[in-house]
């Protein structure tokens, strides 16, 4: 990151990204989620069981949706405005949780440790969606699930060339959001995940240039990692927070 870009951001965190992205952005989803986009994350997750864990948990919009069948929860979220909004919320939670600040490119776990991992729309906010995935593959245990729900390229060509003009100034005000990837290629590219269940939806209430949608669950696949020079980083956690009922 070039020193000009860097200013950008250092700026942009400390007034957009902490008091409007992050200060505001339950109230920027309330619309679409009183329309049906909190359903559709109970959707996401219904399937979640065993050790899970969440990426990009943002301010813990998906928290009230975790079923019965997950025994532990742990919470990664890599930017700082949001860790402050989504510990006020970990506090009141009534299950204990382990909050820890990482991004989804360098996971602190070791392969193969959860049952299932949960992520609603980081693939498109991730610099590159190649490493995510495969932090996510590494991390899950052989068999293992990916539950996702992305916002994603619009399979309307004319409302996909609608992204692709929209693109600068949403990645500004969406914290680098990109609303034109083509998530699903991407996903069905991917060695080392085998879909499952893909369906097309969209977000209720949102702007034609964001609205579709996919939800859906992938499978660790038998595919030998090592051999395929996965991500490992089978660091010890150094910034986590163990958060239960009360604290």
């Amino acid at each position: 990151m070039g020193v000009v870009t860097s200013a950008l951001r250092k700026t942009y965190n400390a007034t957009w990204g902490k008091y409007v992205f992050a200060g505001m952005y339950d109230r920027f989803l309330a619309r679409v989620e009183k329309y049906g986009l909190s359903e559709k994350r109970a959707e996401m997750l219904a399937p979640a069981y065993g050790r899970t864990i969440e990426l990009g948990t943002g301010t813990g919009l998906n928290l009230p949706h975790y079923p019965e069948a997950v025994t532990e929860l742990v919470l990664t979220e890599p930017y700082p405005p949001m860790v402050a909004k989504l510990e006020e919320k970990v506090r009141n939670y009534p299950k204990r949780v382990q909050l820890t600040v990482a991004g989804a490119e360098k996971l602190p776990f070791p392969d193969a440790s959860f049952d299932t991992v949960a992520a609603a729309m980081i693939l498109c906010t991730v610099p590159d969606p190649g490493p995510a995935l495969a932090e996510i593959s590494r991390v899950l245990k052989p068999g293992g699930q990916y539950l996702f729900l992305e916002h994603v390229r619009n399979p309307d060509p004319r409302v996909a060339r609608k992204q692709d003009v929209m693109q600068i100034g949403w990645y500004w005000f969406g914290n680098e959001c990109h609303c034109n990837r083509p998530t699903v290629q991407t996903l069905q590219d991917n060695p080392y995940l085998e879909i499952k269940e893909l369906k097309h939806d969209k977000i209720p209430g949102a702007w034609e240039f964001i609205e579709a949608m996919i939800i859906g669950r992938a499978i660790r696949t038998d595919t030998d990692h090592g051999s395929h020079q996965l991500i490992s980083t089978q660091t010890v956690p150094t910034n986590t927070v163990d958060k239960g009922c009360g604290c």
